[in-house]
This record gives structure tokens, sequence and C-alpha cells, in this order.
């Protein structure tokens, strides 16, 4: 009976770092296939000229960028800037 509930607790403590394994390969994963994807954009120059003009219209609407900034701080990335942004952060 004891052996059965240390089993038990142990695997109650193992999984969460279970779950957090498979959120990072999760993570790994979409990130791999978004690398895929913006690669096929930009060699694809209708697609990217597409991609551009979304941006564009994405970053016209004051609101729309908010909630990109937004979204882009929580997920760590630092805020838009470098050589090919405006000084309003445009292309």
């Amino acid at each position: 009976m004891l052996r059965a509930q240390m089993e038990a607790v142990t695997a109650a403590a193992s999984q969460p770092v279970l779950l957090q394994v498979a959120q990072e390969a999760s993570l790994k994963d979409m990130g791999e296939r978004f690398g895929e994807m913006a690669q096929r954009l930009m060699d694809d120059p209708e697609l990217r000229r597409a991609a551009e003009e979304m941006q564009a219209r994405v970053l016209s609407d004051p609101q729309a960028r908010r909630l990109l900034e937004e979204l882009m701080h929580q997920l760590g990335a630092p805020p838009e800037s470098g050589p090919s942004s405006g000084p309003d952060g445009s292309p």
C-alpha cells in the first residue's frame, strides 16, 4: 500500500514536468513550421508583395498596431525597429 502511494505521488509530481516538456516540444515544432512558411514567403515574390501590403494595412490601423505590439511584447519579442523600418515603424 505504501509503495502504491509513493508511486502515485511520484507520478503526480512528474506530470507538470512532462507537460512542460510537451509544451516546449510543441512550441519548437510551431517555430520550425513558422520558419518554413516565412522562407516560402521570402522565396515567392508575389506572396512577399501580398504580405508587405497586408503588413502596411495592419500597421496603418492604430488599434491593430497596438494589439500587435502587445502580442509581440507578451511573446518576448523586441519592439519593431531596425534598418527596414521608417521613423514611425513602417517599412
